[in-house]
């Protein structure tokens, strides 16, 4: 959690904040709760990566915040499916299951 103050502290006087893996060394409970209170810092655009299916969810952010980057390309979740992304829809449990496949 001190890795976490520091970013937030720094983060008054950024405008655009990349965290790679930032949920490495934390519990997913942990991670969801640091991601909750990066999205409620104003003025900043904040990227993170993770390898944490847990983390998607549209409790967190909507679904046309998730990215997938595979083959050196980043692409929009929504633009890897037919359906259209509503708020119902389980991410998690649709990226298990390989409807992020592309079209």
């Amino acid at each position: 959690m001190a890795l976490f103050y520091y970013w937030y502290i720094r983060m008054e006087k950024a405008s655009f904040v990349f965290i790679d893996e930032f949920d490495a060394f934390y519990h997913f409970e942990l991670s969801e709760s640091v991601q909750r209170h990066l999205k409620q810092i104003s003025g900043v655009q904040i990227f993170t990566t993770t390898h944490n299916t847990d983390l998607m969810s549209n409790d967190l952010l909507r679904p046309d915040s998730y990215f997938l980057l595979e083959n050196n390309r980043i692409q929009d979740i929504s633009e890897l499916t037919e359906k259209e992304l509503r708020q119902a829809h389980n991410l998690q449990k649709m990226y298990k299951a390989g409807a992020f496949n592309g079209r």
